[in-house]
Order: structure tokens, then sequence, then C-alpha cells
């Protein structure tokens, strides 16, 4: 969501306050790189408070881990300087693939600690000794920098995490509402409904990542992280629930068991057994819908009133929510990143070149910056080309306006307009990147010390190892990740349909709230590269479904007699087999029978719902029932009606 300008133009005020705080104390006190503590206030800065200090905790521990690195590194390989480009580059790659396989916001830690060895030991290179005190100087001046940021946007007119959040969560109930109130009244076939209503799987993670910030916001709602934790669950089991009603919605108008929209004529009634299991899995769907949306509603209500009770159970799970992973892609990253610091580092010692150090350390913070993008070329060319665009306002200022600048408030009150510039752009959900290269360029270009030294060929050479840097990333990024948006698509329902062989096929019963959080996430992730394509992102959705009736059926199978336990392990069996073949077969016969025979044998028992408890089935006696007609209606939706009576 964009910014509103008088937001804006806060956001860019405390962020110039912070970088001149953390200039003047770094001035002050001695340091020697005073502009690092300028640019890591532009680096952390968010304009919700709690954003910028858990960003602020990552960036300290992620600065202290890769110092250490370097620290260790540099003095054992310095005599082996080849040796030692290719420990750094090694710890990049790997610490770019490990915080790859984390989506939320902790990869800045191990992205962090992988760069930050580099700027440490690159620089020490030539005086090894000086490794210890250079490492110090950047954690100091880093620290600054985030204290000053973290102090500003905490403590004047600070905008919590929780009321961005709580709008986004309103609004995501009442589309969610609306959503359910067409399903009941047969209006959401629609094409553009269905388009909007599989974009509530988008908005949910987003709501999930930006909740990873309220420990650490300024509201009250930090301490209140299980409610909010709750709240989450219940919304992505909302998803393939409200998904499950439409679909036996749709079954029992086809069946002229439920009146049709829009007076359209009303096909002849078709009750029968199977008509029965679909009518009693859609009461099943309605009553569980009404109960998650008015759970989530109280669990609103709670987080802004404690006065009012939380509706969590004591089975409540404790996990957190599991999001998608590609190893592969994170691998291909990591290997990337590594390719193009070798490349640098060798033409930097081939060519004796004094500031070709810069070109590798610029070129592994490139990659790791934009590796977890589907495409990161365009974004490193167009941070790139911003940085660069900061050069001439740096040479402006460093060779014109600079020179009889004498005392910090001339200098703070020169530096203002940029800094108040990059400030505007940072918040801006499509500019913001751009602004912040900009203000990184302009800083870096100015490397303000205590003393002023205006050395042209200095500043051209280490732009030039900056430009090295953008073209050598971007070059082997493209040669090593050139996918397009249906080959990513492709990769993301390969691992769904992995994951619902692996669920299946589990020998312990998956905890659903995990399931939830993959399944859900890599829903959106299909849905926002699909745009208002339908068929695949359909799909998906009932897939995500299935994944939920496996574990239901897991859960159950432990929990019923034999006959019927080694007939839902059938079950499971053959439906890991087919998620596991050719996924352009259609689902064997054999699968169909085995969930009839199932259905069959929960039938013949009247007593087993009373003797089922437990979270999973939500204490719902009926659950388990309408988890296999479920599984019966998204594997095989034109399959003739269920029977109780065996078919040859």
């Amino acid at each position: 969501m964009r910014p509103s300008a008088l937001q804006s133009a806060l956001f860019s005020a405390k962020t110039a306050l912070a970088a001149l705080m953390a200039l003047w104390v770094t001035l002050w006190v001695g340091l020697p790189m005073p502009f690092w503590a300028m640019t890591t206030t532009y680096i952390v800065a968010n304009p919700l408070s709690g954003a910028t200090r858990s960003k602020a905790i990552y960036r300290v521990i992620g600065t202290f881990a890769g110092a250490a690195v370097a620290v260790g590194l540099v003095p054992a390989l310095v005599d082996w300087p080849v040796l030692l480009c290719l420990a750094l580059a090694l710890w990049v790659g790997v610490t770019l693939t490990i915080s790859l396989l984390d989506r939320s916001p902790r990869a800045y830690t191990m992205m962090l600690a992988g760069y930050t060895a580099m700027l440490v030991g690159f620089p020490a290179v030539d005086r090894p000794e000086a490794v210890f005190d250079i490492a110090v100087a950047r954690v100091t001046e880093i620290i600054l920098g985030i204290v000053c940021a973290t102090l500003t946007h905490s403590l004047i007119f600070p905008q919590s995490v929780a009321s961005n959040l709580g709008a986004k969560l309103n609004a995501w109930l009442r589309d969610t509402r609306a959503w359910r109130a067409e399903i009941l009244e047969g209006t959401s076939s629609a094409p553009h409904i269905r388009a909007g209503r599989r974009r509530l799987a988008q908005d949910a993670m987003e709501c999930v990542v930006l909740a990873t910030h309220v420990p650490f916001d300024t509201s009250h709602w930090r301490d209140a992280s299980a409610s909010v934790q709750a709240l989450l669950r219940r919304m992505l089991l909302l998803l393939p629930t409200l998904t499950g009603l439409a679909d036996r919605h749709r079954a029992l108008t086809e069946r002229g068991l439920l009146p049709v929209a829009n007076d359209a004529p009303r096909p002849a009634a078709t009750r029968g057994e199977w008509g029965e299991l679909l009518a009693q899995s859609h009461a099943i769907r309605a009553e569980q819908t009404a109960r998650l949306l008015d759970q989530c509603d109280t669990l609103l209500a709670h987080l802004d009133d404690r006065s009012v009770p939380a509706p969590l159970t004591r089975q409540e799970s404790r996990q957190g929510i599991a999001m998608h992973a590609d190893g592969g892609m994170a691998i291909i990253s990591g290997l990337a990143a590594i390719i193009a610091v070798l490349i640098c580092c060798t033409i930097w010692i081939g060519t004796g070149w004094a500031d070709g150090s810069i070109a590798a350390m610029m070129t592994g913070v490139f990659c790791c910056l934009f590796a977890s993008q589907d495409n990161p070329v365009p974004m490193i060319l167009r941070f790139g080309g911003a940085l660069l665009a900061g050069l001439p306002v740096a040479a402006f200022y460093l060779f014109v306006l600079m020179p009889p600048v004498d005392g910090f408030i001339p200098l703070a009150l020169l530096l203002l307009p940029p800094l108040l510039v990059a400030g505007w752009i940072i918040p801006h959900p499509r500019w913001g990147a751009t602004g912040a290269a900009a203000m990184l360029g302009f800083a870096n270009a100015l490397a303000l010390q205590e003393s002023f030294h205006a050395d042209f060929a200095r500043f051209f050479n280490a732009n030039c190892g900056q430009v090295l840097g953008v073209l050598v990333a971007a070059g082997v990024t493209a040669g090593m990740r050139t996918a397009g948006a249906d080959a990513l698509i492709g990769r993301v329902k390969r691992h769904l349909r992995a994951d619902l062989v692996r669920f299946a096929s589990a020998t312990t019963p998956p905890s659903r709230f995990q399931v939830l959080g993959r399944t859900t996430d890599r829903l959106a992730l299909i849905t926002q590269r699909l745009g208002d394509a339908t068929d695949e992102a359909t799909t998906s959705l009932r897939e995500v479904r299935i994944a939920m009736n496996i574990v239901t059926l897991q859960h159950l199978q432990a929990q019923v007699d034999r006959r019927l336990s080694l007939s839902l392990r059938r079950v499971l069996r053959d439906v890991a087999r087919f998620y596991a073949g050719n996924s352009q077969s259609p689902p064997p016969e054999r699968l169909l029978a085995r969930i009839d025979v199932a259905l069959r044998l929960m039938l013949a028992e009247p007593g087993l719902w009373q003797r089922l408890t437990g979270e999973i089935l939500g204490n719902d006696p009926a659950e388990g029932l309408a988890a296999l007609v479920a599984l019966r209606r998204n594997i095989y939706p034109d399959a003739p009606d269920f029977t109780r009576e065996d078919r040859p």
C-alpha cells in the first residue's frame, strides 16, 4: 500500500535525523568510516517501527557473525590470497543458500553474515594486522547507525505494525465473510469473483510475514503473539474449508438439492446416498467456516481489548507457520554468488588493481540482496543503475560544494536535501529499492571521514569497481538463473505435489498448521504469478484441500479399529502413488474403489464418531467422514455416485 504524502514526509524527516545523528556521533568518537553509520540508518529504516527494530536486531547479529568470520579467516589465509578469496566466496554462497531456505525476515541475519565477512575481509588483505580494528570499526559504526534509526523511528511518531496488520486482517476477514455469503447464495462461480478469492491466499501470507515483526512492535500486540498466531492459523484453515464449501454447494446445486442463483432453471432433484453425504459435508463446512470466522473476530477483539477472552484451546499448536522453500533454487543462487565473487577476485588479483576488492564486495552484495526474486537480473541492473545515478550528485558535492565547508552544522545542512529526497522515495512500494540504492551510492561515494579528502583518482577507481560488480553479478545470475514465470510455476507445483506424496506417506500424522502454511504459501506463489489465469490456480487450490484431507485421514487412521485403519492406510498409499506419478495421468480407478470401501466401513459403524476426539478433528464427530467425502470429490469430481453396495 502506497503511503500518504504526510507519512512519506514524516518518514523522510525521521530517517534524515537518524542519519545525521549517526554521522555526528561517529565523527565525534573518531571512527574511521562514519559513512557506514549513515548508510546503515537508511538500510534498516522501515515505515513501521516494529519492522525497523526487528531488522536492527537481525542486522546486529549478522554483522557480528560476519565480522567474526573475517577476523578468523584473514590472518589464517592472508599468505594464500587465492584460498582466502575462495573461503570468503564459499562463505557468502553457503550463507546465502541457508538464508533462502527461510523466507521470513529472519533470513536477513544469514545473508548479512555472508557479505559482511567480505566487507571486512577484503579491505584487510593488504594489512592483515588491522583486520580486527576494521571489524571492530565496522561493527561499532553499524550498531551506532542501528541505534540512531531505532530510537528515531520508535520514539518520534512511531507507526506500529499492529495498526497496519490490524487493518489488513479486518479487510481480509470482511472479504472472506463476503465470499462465504456468495458461496451460500450460489454467486461465487463468476470468473472475477473466483480470481479475487484466490488472491486471498496472497493477502493471508502477507499477513503471516508482517506478523513476524509483532514481537518487536511498539504496541500492546507484542505481548499477545500467541493470539496473533492463533488468528493466522484460523485464517489459513478458512481458505481450504471455504473452497470445500463452494465445491459441495456447487455439487448440491447441480443435483437440484439447493436453490439456483438468479432464478435459473432448477435441475431435477437427485438425492440418493451420495447426495446425503454431500449435504452432510456441506453442512459441516458451513458450520466450520462460521465458527472459524467468529473465532477470528473474537481474537481480533481480544488483541484490541484484553478483557475479551481469546478462544485458544489447550491443544493449540505452538509451532510456527511453515513457508515454501525451494532448496534447488537456493543452491543455484549460492553457486551463482560464489562464481561471481571469484570472477571479480580473479580480475582483482590478476590485474593488480588496487581497488579491485570493491568489485568483489559489491558483486557479493548484489547477488545476495536480490536472490529471493524469480529473476534477479532486472532488479540488479535497476539497483545498480540507481546506485550509479547517485555518483554525479556525490561528485558535485565532493569536488564543488564540500571543500569550503567547515564544521558539522554546515555539513548537515548541505547533506539534508539528498537525505530527505531518498527518505521520501524509500517507503514507496515500487521505487523504494531505487531510492535506497541512490542513497547507498551517494553516501559510499562521498566516503565521509573526520578530515576532508577529495581524491578524484580514488573516486573514479572505487566507482569503476561498483560498475564491474553490477555487470558481473547480473551476467552470472542471468547465466545460471534464467527462468520464465511458467517454469517457476511448474517448480512450485511440483513441490506442492511432492508435499502431497510426503503427507500421505508419513508414518506419523503431520501437523496441520505446518501443512497449511506451506501449501497455502505455495498457492499464493502460484496465483501471484498467474494473474487472472484460472485453470492452474483452481487445480492448485484443490490440491491444498487434498493436503488437508490427507492430514485429517492420517490423524483419523490412528484412532479407529484395525480394519478401518488398514483401509485408510491403503487409501493414503494409493494417493501417494498417484501424486508421485505422471501429473498428466488420470487418477486410477483402484484409488476410487479404496475410497468407497473406506466410506462403507465408516458408515457401517454408527458408534464410531462418538469415540473420536482430537485437535485435528476439531472435536467434530463427522469431520473424518467429511474429509473422505471431500477427497473423493476433489480427486474424482465426475465419478459415479457412491453407494453402500459393493460394485464388481
